[in-house]
């Protein structure tokens, strides 16, 4: 199983890379998402989750810390919202590529769960209150806006695979950062919608039944490498601005 029984996903030692030689693997599908799991955001996210967990309503807490606290909550709900918190996104652009009927109820689970989920972020970034401004501003911002054009066009690629790929890379990663914007919630006063979206062996199974070729499966690893890299991109900055942050306090 890839999914723990808590319902969180384990991390595996597999790489991407891997994928390029599906025939090493007689699993595809689970080694597929083995190595999205491994590769993806979690290790960027687990350290502003553990910046988090433990600061709550503690009255002790210095001023300093609320105030990164506050700048860094507003960063996440704002940044990820930008990318992902508009319609259509990266499964709803996929679906429009990917004719497999084997990807169907995938499809329309992702696509059904994703639209609570945007509507999740869309209350998440009005809750968190405005960014704090940093040097450099409208650059980040247009950086951010210029990686919304790439997931879509990894989404919409002609190249068939890519948009598979895409897409259940997406969704495994978006379940590794899920439980920060859970925290995130709590801390603002919400309470977090359940997340519908498929599980990481559902993906697993969708990823084995469309990989029945070598061509195919190597472009579903370059549509899932290129996707993570876009979102380990996204995480990556909205990280050093903490840093940054937490420099000037």
């Amino acid at each position: 199983m890839i999914e723990r029984p808590d319902g969180g996903l384990a991390f595996y030692g597999d790489t991407m890379d891997n994928l390029t030689r599906p025939e090493l693997h007689a699993d595809f599908g689970t080694a597929f998402v083995r190595s999205i799991i491994a590769d993806g955001s979690g290790s960027v996210i687990a350290p502003l989750l553990a910046f988090l967990g433990d600061r709550g309503d503690r009255p002790d807490l210095r001023p300093a810390i609320k105030n990164a606290r506050g700048a860094l909550i507003a960063d996440i709900a704002h940044f990820i919202n930008i990318s992902h918190g508009r319609h259509p996104g990266i499964v709803d652009h996929a679906a429009n590529k990917i004719i497999d009927d084997d990807a169907s109820k995938f499809l329309a689970e992702a696509i059904d769960g994703f639209a609570a989920e945007r509507r999740f972020l869309n209350a998440l970034t009005v809750a968190a209150g405005p960014i704090r401004r940093h040097v450099g501003q409208d650059k980040v911002t247009a950086l951010i806006s210029g990686q919304t054009k790439n997931f879509e066009m990894l989404a919409t690629s002609d190249r068939k695979g890519c948009p598979a790929g895409a897409a259940l890379a997406f969704v495994v990663d978006w379940r590794q950062s899920r439980p920060l914007l859970d925290r995130i919630a709590l801390h603002i006063g919400m309470e977090p919608p359940m997340l519908a979206l498929p599980n990481a062996d559902h993906c697993a199974s969708v990823a084995e039944q469309l990989a029945l070729n070598d061509a195919y499966s190597r472009a579903m690893a370059f549509g899932a490498q290129q996707t993570l890299g876009q979102q380990r991109g996204l995480w990556q900055l909205i990280a050093a601005r903490h840093v940054e942050t937490m420099a000037s306090q």
